[in-house]
């Protein structure tokens, strides 16, 4: 939003001799917050308006004028000067631009009498660029060739003052929530409460002088919840021509370009309070009707730009008896817009929905003033106000035109104003403050609130168009911001502290990233979505709990179109994505959460399971000319899963061959406590590897944090060790192939005694001398005592004992 001071000061008196910065300082201080300062002189000097009385061709050239216009000296005495041109624009009796003897352009040109083809030229005519205004900011034709002012502007003066060059021009970076400051009324009402003064705004009186507005204009609202009031009324006798210079300047200073005295006034009451407006041609209005209603299926409009806009059944749009006129609330109709043969014009002022405002635009890719003042909202009241200033506007600018008897204004649900109740305490409670009650009564006077107040409690009536106030705290900002931030003492607030730390499952996540990186994986991230063709990939069996997801609703693309359930298709397609760049040798993993409903569709949150998932595959090492290389196996994700959980204090866990169908049968496992399965890993199954088209062995691992979190120790006892020496002795077990590993080495923990320290097999054997179906396998036990050496006596039992269980299983010793 722009505001002119030269505009504002005709509401509330300007200081001019105050530095702008500090008043833009002050402004900011009280919550409207100006973004730039920026002076309209470009730095001119000496260029004044001149009239043309007399032109002559120049003798020797033929591209050339000689032209006497009638000026003014310095010091006000009329003077002819000769000022000698190729601009083909001019005539006799038009007032322009002329840079005297000495003069500067806006671009820092200096201008001095001379001679063109032996002819005397006491300076130059300008163009709009020449004199700092943008092209962008005038008319086509007025861009090109030599500015021409309006009939009757005075002689001699300085183009500063005619052209509001001499301005200061405020750009405010407001917040959504103050649509009542995109006004000159409503910052000139927040510039008067910071400067102590009452702002005064026009008195809004319209001579309705042509006939009855009943029956020539039908206003309709078929979108209620979209256009809450919608008014309209009728100019006749009206001539389209250049709105007066000094609207002209206002509307430029303020970033808008001057069209016509209809189009200009529309702009000009939108700038004055903030109530964006449309002028329709009213004889090319079908029925003399406005409707405000959803746009129909594939129906289209040509805007005033030009362009033609599809529209969608979303959009709100204005139309007359057949067809759309309008894009509510942001642009108008190219079929009804205001030319030089409009004679009746129907002004239309409305209060529209911002949200569907701010989707419309968004949808067709136009951003205006209008729109933009809708999206934060307008003042419902002001909306009769603005189209009678409006009118009365153009009776002032053209006196022909008269304005019909009467108004059409629907509005059927008025809105009534708001009240907020507030307790003086409280508020001083919130800000950290002592002021008076008094003291903030008068503030919110100044700002036009009516307040009611009973000792410490108070009542405040908000202004119509304050629709951002609607709680106490509201009133508190009021308070302070007009009160002075920088009055208000900096005080710390008592509140009870507590150290910060992780949660449980945080921290426990952050431990296994750290081990796995440690221990040569790389993490990756990937998408929380999924696609179920990587269930089946992984072959798991129908009603397999994983294949119950959430669906997306508007999911990034049709590869993801739910949440995921298991990590695995993830970090294989991400071990894809690595081998396609000829990066194979790949030990990769990531942490994250899955997603498990309780039902579907939903009905409450989901269960977001944090798992570890981690694939294997290639060399280990690489390439080296005294070692040769490794391929990765069972070993390395087994020695990764065992490392991990020792790392987070589990023990006592069983081992059994996985039941998962992506592993490979015959090289996987499964670890578990108490019936909860916490890791699954292994070999991924020949089958699955086809699938994914995994270019060979492939080894993958998963592990249930959640489960993890719940048997984690992570508070560790320590106990002296012993200090005497252990011994040992060496079973070798022929047991049936049926028997595992873990069942025997169960059998010796549990059977082995109190001096039993540890066991662990080194050595299996199948083959000659060992009879079909059974295996050997060899262990070696570890005895010690914490008070003295052991002898073969002292384990004797255990180790008999050991013998005989295992023989109720069918082991013998070989």
């Amino acid at each position: 939003m722009k505001a002119s001071l030269t505009w504002m000061n005709e509401y509330v008196p300007v200081d001019q001799t105050r530095p702008a910065q500090e008043l833009a300082d002050a402004l900011t201080q009280a919550g409207i917050p100006v973004e730039e300062v920026q002076s309209m002189d470009p730095g001119l000097k000496k260029i004044y308006t001149g009239k043309i009385v007399e032109i002559t061709k120049h003798p020797d050239a033929d591209k050339l004028q000689v032209c006497q216009v009638e000026c003014l000296t310095e010091d006000g005495e009329p003077i002819t000067k000769q000022i000698v041109t190729a601009a083909t624009n001019v005539a006799v009796g038009q007032v322009v631009p002329v840079a005297y003897h000495k003069s500067r352009l806006a671009d820092g040109t200096e201008i001095k009498k001379g001679k063109l083809r032996g002819e005397v030229s006491d300076g130059m005519f300008c163009s709009v660029a020449e004199f700092g205004l943008s092209t962008d900011l005038v008319l086509p034709e007025e861009a090109q060739g030599i500015y021409i002012f309006p009939e009757g502007t005075p002689i001699g003066q300085d183009i500063k003052d005619v052209l509001m060059l001499n301005d200061t021009v405020y750009e405010f970076e407001l917040t959504a929530n103050r649509a009542d400051c995109f006004s000159m009324i409503g910052l000139s009402r927040e510039f008067g409460v910071m400067t102590n003064q009452k702002a005064l705004f026009p008195v809004i009186m319209v001579n309705e002088n042509g006939e009855s507005i009943e029956g020539k204009v039908d206003i309709e609202i078929e979108a209620p919840e979209l256009c809450t009031r919608f008014m309209g009324r009728l100019v006749t006798d009206v001539t389209v021509a250049p709105s007066p210079l000094w609207m002209q300047n206002r509307l430029r200073n303020s970033g808008i370009r001057p069209i016509n005295n209809v189009v200009d006034v529309t702009n000009y009451v939108m700038l004055e309070f903030g109530q964006p407006m449309h002028a329709y041609d009213y004889d090319f209005l079908k029925g003399h009707k406005l409707v405000a209603r959803m746009a129909k299926p594939e129906e289209k409009i040509q805007t005033l730009d030009g362009t033609n806009r599809d529209l969608t059944e979303s959009m709100l749009i204005i139309s007359d008896a057949e067809r759309a006129v309008g894009v509510a609330g942001v642009m108008g109709g190219y079929d009804s817009e205001v030319t030089a043969k409009t004679t009746s014009v129907v002004f239309e002022a409305a209060v529209f929905n911002g949200p569907s405002i701010r989707r419309t635009s968004k949808a067709l890719g136009m951003r205006s003033e209008a729109s933009g003042r809708f999206e934060r909202g307008v003042n419902h009241k002001y909306t009769a106000y603005a189209i009678d200033r409006a009118a009365q506007l153009l009776q002032q600018i053209c006196p022909t035109c008269k304005v019909a008897q009467g108004i059409v204004d629907v509005y059927p649900n008025p809105v009534e104003q708001r009240t907020v109740a507030f307790n003086i305490d409280q508020v001083n409670a919130y800000l950290g403050t002592s002021i008076s009650g008094d003291e903030m009564v008068q503030i919110l006077t100044d700002l036009q609130f009516e307040v009611i107040r009973n000792g410490q409690d108070a009542e405040a009536l908000v202004p119509t168009w304050r629709d951002d106030v609607t709680v106490m705290p509201d009133i508190a900002e009021e308070v302070a911001r007009i009160h002075g931030y920088d009055n208000i003492k900096p005080t710390i607030p008592v509140a009870v502290l507590a150290s910060g730390a992780m949660t449980a499952k945080k921290a426990l996540t952050k431990q296994v990233t750290h081990y796995l990186a440690e221990v040569g994986l790389s993490q990756i991230i990937t998408f929380s979505f999924m696609h179920k063709d990587g269930l089946s990939n992984m072959m798991l069996p129908e009603g397999d709990t994983r294949y119950t997801a959430i669906p997306i609703l508007n999911p990034i693309s049709e590869e993801f179109p739910y949440m995921r359930t298991t990590l695995i298709p993830a970090v294989i397609e991400a071990a894809k994505r690595n081998i396609a760049q000829q990066n194979k040798d790949l030990w990769l993993f990531e942490t994250a959460n899955v997603y498990e409903p309780k039902s579907l569709p939903l009905t409450e949150v989901p269960h977001e399971r944090p798992m570890a998932c981690g694939i294997l595959m290639g060399k280990t090492t690489d390439p080296a000319w005294n070692a040769p290389q490794r391929d990765t196996d069972f070993y390395d994700v087994k020695g990764i899963v065992d490392g991990l959980l020792t790392a987070v204090g589990i023990k006592g866990y069983t081992i059994a061959p996985s039941g998962e169908s992506y592993y490979h049968p015959g090289v996987s496992a499964q670890y578990f406590i108490n019936g909860v399965t916490i890791a699954n890993f292994g070999e991924l199954h020949p089958q699955a590897v086809k699938n994914f088209d995994l270019p060979g062995k492939t080894f993958m691992f998963e592990i249930d944090l959640e489960a993890v979190l719940e048997l984690a120790n992570t508070h560790f006892r320590y106990a002296p060790f012993s200090k005497f020496p252990g011994t040992s002795r060496d079973l070798a077990i022929v047991a049936p192939t049926a028997v595992t590993s873990s069942d025997i080495m169960t059998i010796i923990k549990d059977n082995g005694g109190e001096f039993l320290e540890s066991v662990h097999i080194f050595d299996v054997y199948e083959g000659e001398h060992i009879e079909a179906g059974f295996r050997s396998l060899a262990y070696n036990l570890q005895f010690r005592s914490m008070e003295g050496t052991l002898n073969d006596e002292d384990i004797e039992e255990s180790i008999q004992t050991i013998i005989t269980k295992l023989g109720e299983i069918n082991c013998k010793l070989r």
